[in-house]
């Protein structure tokens, strides 16, 4: 499940090519090779980020251009930061490709066992859980910031894939995208005491910075909760890419100040 940077004409994705060889697309864009400018600069794929809705669909249509898709097939949550999880099949297919308006309500996951649906979330720190179970032929792609991990949007996810489609743990292969690493993501002392009273593993997953800071590992914190769901260890893998670190390649919303644009996590089952 090794993931690998793979040029496509103008553009270069993160991508899986053990999933592909199983059928397929799981996909994370970087910030270079789009249209927009300034703080968007250049390939932003959000729509609520304040750019020029113009050039994020020609953003929007370059990546689906590049990945083999149209935007007809995309379908994008409303990611509100919370738990809920949507089952789509292809009457949403387009939902929120050309609007915010229209994208799923409420939720910040998406579990499909429809070919050719294309799963699409906006990320600028937050991480994006990519899920596949080969045996059930199901893929899931989840939101995770922190809100979303406090609230065990992974948890959520894997409860629905399994109650909706008969998926188990052991079969289910999870990718941890790229997201803000620990050393960039400070807390303050009522955050870790919060953040404490919601898992056994606390003593894993936040440290000490200086007397009145914490950094909390949301990537470990993930790692953690889908392990406590049956995940088997060798079943999860994470890049290990630090939004904030490298700006260069990613747009990061701490980092940043708050005025940036957004990449997209793409899954999707092949026809």
């Amino acid at each position: 499940m090794n993931w690998e940077w793979k040029p496509h004409g103008s553009l270069s994705f993160l991508e899986l090519p053990g999933w592909n060889e199983l059928g397929v697309i799981a996909a994370f864009t970087a910030r270079n090779g789009g249209f927009s400018a300034g703080p968007f600069k250049s390939l932003n794929l959000g729509l609520h980020v304040g750019d020029n809705p113009e050039l994020v669909m020609a953003n929007r249509d370059l990546v689906g251009r590049s990945l083999g898709f149209g935007l007809d097939r995309m379908v994008c949550c409303e990611q509100v930061h919370g738990r809920e999880v949507a089952v789509v099949n292809r009457r949403h297919a387009g939902r929120g490709a050309y609007s915010l308006d229209d994208a799923l309500k409420g939720c910040d996951a998406m579990v499909t066992n429809t070919s050719g649906v294309f799963l699409t979330a906006f990320f600028a720190d937050c991480f994006p859980l990519y899920f596949f179970d080969p045996v059930k032929r199901v893929v899931a792609l989840a939101h995770s910031g922190w809100k979303g991990t406090a609230l065990r949007i992974a948890e959520a996810t894997l409860k629905v894939m399994k109650s909706e489609f008969g998926c188990r743990s052991k079969d289910i292969l999870v990718f941890i995208g790229p997201g803000i690493g620990p050393e960039c993501f400070g807390i303050n002392a009522q955050r870790k005491n919060q953040v404490e009273g919601l898992f056994t593993f606390s003593d894993k997953i936040i440290y000490s910075y200086n007397e009145n800071r914490f950094v909390w590992d949301l990537e470990l914190t993930n790692r953690l909760i889908l392990k406590e769901s049956g995940i088997p260890e060798e079943n999860i893998e994470s890049c290990h890419l630090c939004t904030s670190c490298h700006q260069d390649q990613f747009f990061s919303y701490r980092a940043s100040g708050g005025r940036t644009g957004r990449m997209a996590a793409v899954l999707s089952l092949l026809e």
